[in-house]
């Protein structure tokens, strides 16, 4: 089983895949955050909150059977 395929960007095949590039969002999100706000505090926020939602929607995804 691979952890990445090359189509995996566009809909994720495992959930390991999916927090990857979730969290990967994440980042560029939070980043632009910070760079548009200037507050570490509202950047933080976002990335905790993309976060959690990678986190609950993987979870939500898997137990209904999306990855298997």
């Amino acid at each position: 089983m691979d952890f990445l395929n090359w189509y995996d960007f566009l809909g994720p095949t495992t959930p390991a895949a999916a927090i990857f590039f979730g969290i990967i969002i994440t980042i560029i999100v939070s980043l632009t955050v910070w760079l548009d706000s200037k507050k570490l505090r509202t950047a933080g926020i976002a990335a905790l909150t993309g976060i959690c939602v990678t986190l609950v929607g993987v979870f939500v995804l898997n137990t209904a059977g999306f990855y298997g």
